[in-house]
Protein backbone atom coordinates (compact mmCIF):
# COMPACT_ATOMS: atom_id res chain seq x y z
CA UNK A 1 0.00 0.00 0.00
CA UNK A 2 1.21 3.40 -1.40
CA UNK A 3 2.15 6.05 1.61
CA UNK A 4 -0.73 8.65 1.81
CA UNK A 5 -0.75 12.29 1.94
CA UNK A 6 -3.13 14.94 2.31
CA UNK A 7 -2.18 16.31 -1.17
CA UNK A 8 -5.06 15.24 -3.42
CA UNK A 9 -3.31 13.44 -6.10
CA UNK A 10 -4.33 10.04 -7.37
CA UNK A 11 -3.26 7.13 -6.56
CA UNK A 12 -3.15 5.80 -9.99
CA UNK A 13 -0.54 7.23 -12.08
CA UNK A 14 -0.01 4.15 -14.39
CA UNK A 15 -2.28 1.57 -15.85
CA UNK A 16 -1.77 -1.72 -17.58
CA UNK A 17 -4.56 -2.37 -19.97
CA UNK A 18 -4.29 -6.56 -21.10
CA UNK A 19 -6.54 -7.31 -23.77
CA UNK A 20 -6.78 -10.04 -26.29
CA UNK A 21 -7.85 -7.86 -28.97
CA UNK A 22 -11.24 -9.65 -29.03
CA UNK A 23 -13.78 -8.13 -31.43
CA UNK A 24 -15.40 -7.16 -28.06
CA UNK A 25 -12.27 -5.62 -26.53
CA UNK A 26 -13.49 -1.72 -27.56
CA UNK A 27 -15.63 -0.96 -23.86
CA UNK A 28 -12.80 -2.22 -21.69
CA UNK A 29 -10.89 0.00 -23.90
CA UNK A 30 -13.06 2.87 -23.56
CA UNK A 31 -13.02 2.64 -19.98
CA UNK A 32 -9.04 2.60 -19.43
CA UNK A 33 -9.11 6.10 -21.59
CA UNK A 34 -11.57 7.34 -19.31
CA UNK A 35 -10.02 6.04 -16.20
CA UNK A 36 -6.03 7.41 -17.77
CA UNK A 37 -8.11 11.05 -18.80
CA UNK A 38 -9.58 11.18 -15.45
CA UNK A 39 -6.50 10.37 -13.54
CA UNK A 40 -4.00 11.81 -15.48
CA UNK A 41 -2.49 8.43 -15.60
CA UNK A 42 0.03 6.71 -18.57
CA UNK A 43 -1.45 3.80 -20.23
CA UNK A 44 0.94 0.76 -20.87
CA UNK A 45 -1.33 -1.91 -23.50
CA UNK A 46 -0.66 -5.06 -23.35
CA UNK A 47 -1.56 -7.79 -25.73
CA UNK A 48 -0.60 -12.04 -25.70
CA UNK A 49 -0.55 -14.20 -28.09
CA UNK A 50 -0.98 -17.78 -26.85
CA UNK A 51 1.32 -20.46 -27.58
CA UNK A 52 0.14 -22.61 -30.84
CA UNK A 53 0.79 -26.44 -30.76
CA UNK A 54 1.72 -28.62 -33.74
CA UNK A 55 0.22 -32.07 -34.53
CA UNK A 56 3.89 -33.29 -33.05
CA UNK A 57 3.17 -31.46 -29.81
CA UNK A 58 6.27 -28.91 -30.93
CA UNK A 59 4.71 -25.78 -28.76
CA UNK A 60 5.29 -22.41 -31.35
CA UNK A 61 5.89 -19.13 -29.90
CA UNK A 62 5.26 -16.13 -31.94
CA UNK A 63 3.21 -12.50 -32.25
CA UNK A 64 0.07 -12.66 -33.79
CA UNK A 65 0.28 -9.78 -36.28
CA UNK A 66 -3.45 -8.87 -36.53
CA UNK A 67 -3.20 -8.79 -32.83
CA UNK A 68 -0.41 -6.44 -33.05
CA UNK A 69 -1.66 -3.91 -35.60
CA UNK A 70 -5.03 -3.25 -33.16
CA UNK A 71 -2.86 -2.81 -30.24
CA UNK A 72 -1.10 0.15 -32.76
CA UNK A 73 -4.22 1.47 -33.74
CA UNK A 74 -5.17 1.10 -29.81
CA UNK A 75 -2.17 3.50 -28.80
CA UNK A 76 -2.81 5.88 -32.25
CA UNK A 77 -6.61 6.21 -30.32
CA UNK A 78 -4.43 7.04 -26.97
CA UNK A 79 -2.54 9.59 -28.14
CA UNK A 80 -4.88 11.54 -30.12
CA UNK A 81 -6.78 11.75 -26.66
CA UNK A 82 -3.46 13.25 -25.25
CA UNK A 83 -2.23 9.79 -23.14
CA UNK A 84 1.16 9.02 -22.62
CA UNK A 85 0.82 5.23 -24.24
CA UNK A 86 3.19 2.80 -24.67
CA UNK A 87 2.82 -1.03 -26.08
CA UNK A 88 3.68 -4.32 -24.75
CA UNK A 89 3.71 -7.79 -27.07
CA UNK A 90 4.04 -10.94 -25.66
CA UNK A 91 3.31 -15.01 -26.62
CA UNK A 92 2.25 -17.45 -24.19
CA UNK A 93 -0.13 -17.83 -21.80
CA UNK A 94 -2.43 -14.72 -21.03
CA UNK A 95 -2.65 -14.95 -17.71
CA UNK A 96 0.79 -15.56 -16.66
CA UNK A 97 2.25 -13.05 -19.16
CA UNK A 98 -0.24 -10.21 -17.64
CA UNK A 99 0.99 -11.11 -13.98
CA UNK A 100 4.70 -11.54 -14.88
CA UNK A 101 4.02 -7.72 -16.23
CA UNK A 102 2.54 -6.84 -13.30
CA UNK A 103 5.45 -7.86 -11.35
CA UNK A 104 8.09 -6.14 -13.54
CA UNK A 105 6.64 -2.68 -14.41
CA UNK A 106 4.45 -2.33 -11.30
CA UNK A 107 1.58 -0.37 -12.29
CA UNK A 108 -0.84 1.22 -9.96
CA UNK A 109 -3.81 -0.51 -11.89
CA UNK A 110 -4.65 -3.55 -14.19
CA UNK A 111 -7.70 -2.71 -16.62
CA UNK A 112 -9.44 -6.15 -17.76
CA UNK A 113 -12.17 -6.43 -19.59
CA UNK A 114 -14.24 -9.89 -19.22
CA UNK A 115 -16.16 -12.06 -21.63
CA UNK A 116 -19.63 -11.17 -23.35
CA UNK A 117 -22.64 -12.83 -21.10
CA UNK A 118 -22.90 -16.33 -22.83
CA UNK A 119 -24.94 -19.20 -20.75
CA UNK A 120 -23.72 -18.84 -16.96
CA UNK A 121 -21.93 -15.81 -15.04
CA UNK A 122 -18.67 -18.14 -14.39
CA UNK A 123 -18.19 -17.76 -18.08
CA UNK A 124 -19.03 -14.80 -18.09
CA UNK A 125 -16.31 -13.59 -15.89
CA UNK A 126 -13.96 -15.32 -17.95
CA UNK A 127 -10.43 -17.93 -16.81
CA UNK A 128 -7.87 -15.15 -17.61
CA UNK A 129 -9.40 -12.12 -15.64
CA UNK A 130 -10.20 -14.42 -12.56
CA UNK A 131 -6.41 -15.78 -12.39
CA UNK A 132 -5.04 -11.93 -12.98
CA UNK A 133 -7.36 -10.94 -9.86
CA UNK A 134 -6.40 -13.86 -7.76
CA UNK A 135 -2.43 -13.31 -8.48
CA UNK A 136 -2.00 -9.85 -9.16
CA UNK A 137 0.02 -7.42 -6.45
CA UNK A 138 -2.04 -4.40 -7.22
CA UNK A 139 -5.31 -2.78 -7.86
CA UNK A 140 -7.74 -4.37 -10.56
CA UNK A 141 -10.17 -2.68 -12.82
CA UNK A 142 -12.43 -5.23 -14.28
CA UNK A 143 -15.12 -4.21 -16.99
CA UNK A 144 -17.74 -6.87 -16.96
CA UNK A 145 -19.96 -8.18 -19.69
CA UNK A 146 -21.92 -5.30 -18.78
CA UNK A 147 -20.61 -2.28 -18.03
CA UNK A 148 -18.71 -2.84 -21.55
CA UNK A 149 -21.93 -2.05 -23.06
CA UNK A 150 -22.67 0.94 -21.41
CA UNK A 151 -19.48 2.77 -21.43
CA UNK A 152 -19.81 6.60 -21.88
CA UNK A 153 -17.35 8.35 -24.16
CA UNK A 154 -15.93 10.37 -21.55
CA UNK A 155 -15.46 9.89 -17.72
CA UNK A 156 -18.92 9.68 -15.73
CA UNK A 157 -19.36 12.37 -13.33
CA UNK A 158 -21.19 9.67 -11.47
CA UNK A 159 -20.46 8.90 -7.52
CA UNK A 160 -17.98 6.49 -6.77
CA UNK A 161 -19.69 3.00 -4.80
CA UNK A 162 -17.37 1.37 -2.04
CA UNK A 163 -19.48 -1.52 -0.61
CA UNK A 164 -17.73 -2.69 2.63
CA UNK A 165 -18.57 -5.80 4.69
CA UNK A 166 -16.67 -3.78 7.77
CA UNK A 167 -13.75 -6.37 7.66
CA UNK A 168 -10.48 -4.94 8.48
CA UNK A 169 -9.20 -4.58 4.45
CA UNK A 170 -11.62 -2.28 3.81
CA UNK A 171 -10.35 0.01 6.29
CA UNK A 172 -7.15 0.27 3.79
CA UNK A 173 -9.02 0.06 0.37
CA UNK A 174 -10.91 3.14 1.45
CA UNK A 175 -8.22 4.89 1.68
CA UNK A 176 -7.34 4.33 -1.99
CA UNK A 177 -10.87 5.13 -2.73
CA UNK A 178 -10.97 8.30 -0.96
CA UNK A 179 -8.16 9.08 -2.71
CA UNK A 180 -9.44 8.62 -6.15
CA UNK A 181 -12.90 10.37 -5.08
CA UNK A 182 -11.11 13.61 -3.85
CA UNK A 183 -8.65 13.57 -6.74
CA UNK A 184 -11.47 13.69 -8.80
CA UNK A 185 -13.72 15.49 -7.37
CA UNK A 186 -15.97 12.46 -7.09
CA UNK A 187 -19.06 11.75 -4.65
CA UNK A 188 -18.15 8.78 -2.46
CA UNK A 189 -20.62 6.38 -1.63
CA UNK A 190 -19.88 3.81 1.60
CA UNK A 191 -22.83 1.58 1.60
CA UNK A 192 -23.11 -1.91 3.61
CA UNK A 193 -25.78 -4.41 2.75
CA UNK A 194 -27.81 -5.83 5.67
CA UNK A 195 -30.72 -9.03 4.58
CA UNK A 196 -34.36 -7.97 3.85
CA UNK A 197 -35.36 -9.90 6.58
CA UNK A 198 -33.67 -7.21 8.80
CA UNK A 199 -35.55 -4.03 7.30
CA UNK A 200 -37.54 -2.12 10.06
CA UNK A 201 -41.48 -2.57 9.60
CA UNK A 202 -42.26 -1.32 13.09
CA UNK A 203 -40.41 2.06 12.71
CA UNK A 204 -37.67 1.11 14.90
CA UNK A 205 -34.38 2.56 12.67
CA UNK A 206 -31.83 1.67 15.52
CA UNK A 207 -29.96 -0.94 13.78
CA UNK A 208 -29.55 1.23 10.11
CA UNK A 209 -28.88 4.12 11.94
CA UNK A 210 -26.44 2.83 13.89
CA UNK A 211 -24.64 0.86 10.90
CA UNK A 212 -24.86 3.90 8.83
CA UNK A 213 -22.63 5.71 12.15
CA UNK A 214 -19.99 3.08 11.85
CA UNK A 215 -19.95 3.82 8.27
CA UNK A 216 -19.11 7.33 8.63
CA UNK A 217 -16.92 6.38 11.52
CA UNK A 218 -14.80 3.83 8.67
CA UNK A 219 -14.80 6.89 6.00
CA UNK A 220 -13.25 9.08 9.14
CA UNK A 221 -10.37 6.58 9.55
CA UNK A 222 -8.44 7.64 6.01
CA UNK A 223 -6.18 10.40 6.79
CA UNK A 224 -7.29 12.35 3.55
CA UNK A 225 -10.81 13.95 4.49
CA UNK A 226 -13.51 13.85 1.73
CA UNK A 227 -16.38 16.39 1.46
CA UNK A 228 -18.53 14.90 -0.58
CA UNK A 229 -19.56 11.03 1.01
CA UNK A 230 -22.91 9.56 1.76
CA UNK A 231 -22.91 6.60 4.01
CA UNK A 232 -26.01 4.35 3.22
CA UNK A 233 -27.43 0.80 4.24
CA UNK A 234 -29.45 -0.98 1.47
CA UNK A 235 -31.08 -4.35 1.98
CA UNK A 236 -31.05 -7.46 -0.23
CA UNK A 237 -31.95 -11.02 -0.11
CA UNK A 238 -28.69 -11.29 -2.24
CA UNK A 239 -25.83 -9.30 -1.84
CA UNK A 240 -24.73 -8.49 -5.25
CA UNK A 241 -28.28 -7.93 -6.23
CA UNK A 242 -28.58 -5.24 -3.87
CA UNK A 243 -24.76 -3.45 -4.67
CA UNK A 244 -25.77 -3.74 -8.45
CA UNK A 245 -29.33 -2.22 -8.12
CA UNK A 246 -27.56 0.29 -5.58
CA UNK A 247 -25.15 1.59 -8.65
CA UNK A 248 -27.73 1.41 -10.94
CA UNK A 249 -29.95 3.70 -9.06
CA UNK A 250 -27.19 6.22 -8.31
CA UNK A 251 -25.87 5.66 -11.88
CA UNK A 252 -22.18 5.10 -10.04
CA UNK A 253 -19.09 5.53 -12.35
CA UNK A 254 -17.25 3.19 -10.84
CA UNK A 255 -17.69 0.46 -7.37
CA UNK A 256 -14.46 -0.09 -5.00
CA UNK A 257 -14.63 -3.31 -3.03
CA UNK A 258 -11.95 -4.46 -0.64
CA UNK A 259 -11.29 -7.93 -1.03
CA UNK A 260 -9.41 -11.10 1.25
CA UNK A 261 -7.74 -12.38 -0.73
CA UNK A 262 -8.36 -16.09 0.48
CA UNK A 263 -12.08 -15.13 0.48
CA UNK A 264 -11.92 -15.74 -3.41
CA UNK A 265 -10.07 -18.90 -2.94
CA UNK A 266 -13.43 -20.06 -0.95
CA UNK A 267 -14.41 -23.62 -2.64
CA UNK A 268 -17.77 -23.32 -0.91
CA UNK A 269 -19.17 -20.86 -3.38
CA UNK A 270 -18.41 -21.67 -7.47
CA UNK A 271 -18.88 -17.44 -8.29
CA UNK A 272 -18.07 -15.60 -5.48
CA UNK A 273 -20.09 -12.31 -4.61
CA UNK A 274 -17.30 -10.26 -5.79
CA UNK A 275 -17.34 -11.89 -9.27
CA UNK A 276 -21.03 -11.63 -9.30
CA UNK A 277 -20.72 -7.95 -8.67
CA UNK A 278 -17.85 -7.77 -11.46
CA UNK A 279 -20.15 -9.59 -14.06
CA UNK A 280 -23.19 -7.88 -13.31
CA UNK A 281 -22.52 -4.18 -12.25
CA UNK A 282 -23.38 -1.44 -15.11
CA UNK A 283 -20.11 0.37 -14.28
CA UNK A 284 -16.35 -0.70 -13.94
CA UNK A 285 -15.47 -2.31 -10.67
CA UNK A 286 -11.78 -1.99 -8.39
CA UNK A 287 -10.39 -4.71 -6.86
CA UNK A 288 -8.31 -4.06 -4.05
CA UNK A 289 -7.23 -8.04 -2.47
CA UNK A 290 -5.39 -7.67 0.74
CA UNK A 291 -4.08 -10.59 3.05
CA UNK A 292 -5.15 -9.53 6.29
CA UNK A 293 -5.84 -10.99 9.48
CA UNK A 294 -9.65 -10.29 11.38
CA UNK A 295 -9.33 -6.86 13.41
CA UNK A 296 -10.56 -7.52 16.74
CA UNK A 297 -11.46 -3.41 16.96
CA UNK A 298 -13.87 -4.48 14.16
CA UNK A 299 -14.48 -8.01 14.92
CA UNK A 300 -15.00 -7.26 18.93
CA UNK A 301 -17.31 -4.52 18.83
CA UNK A 302 -20.08 -4.77 20.58
CA UNK A 303 -22.34 -3.36 16.92
CA UNK A 304 -20.25 -4.85 14.32
CA UNK A 305 -19.85 -8.48 15.86
CA UNK A 306 -20.77 -11.44 14.32
CA UNK A 307 -24.28 -11.77 16.19
CA UNK A 308 -24.75 -8.16 14.49
CA UNK A 309 -23.58 -8.18 10.85
CA UNK A 310 -24.67 -11.45 8.87
CA UNK A 311 -21.26 -13.53 7.20
CA UNK A 312 -18.93 -11.23 5.07
CA UNK A 313 -20.62 -10.83 1.80
CA UNK A 314 -17.54 -10.88 0.19
CA UNK A 315 -16.74 -14.88 1.17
Amino acid sequence: MKNLSSKARSPFQRALFATNCSANYEGALQAAFNFCEANKASLRILHVSKTQTTARGEIIESIDQAAALIVRQMKERAIGLGLNCSTRLESGVPSEKILQTIEEEQPDVVVLGTCELRGSKRGAFGPTAEKVMRGSNCPVLTVGPVAADSVPMHASQGPVVFATDFHSVTRDAIQVAIMYCTSIGAELHCVHVLPRTLKPSDGDHTLPEILTYALKHLVATSPMPIEKSICSVTYGSEISNAVVDYCRQQQASMIFLGVRRDSIFSPDDSLPIVFRIITEATCPVVTILCDAAPDPEFIDHPVLSKSTIPQSFLQ
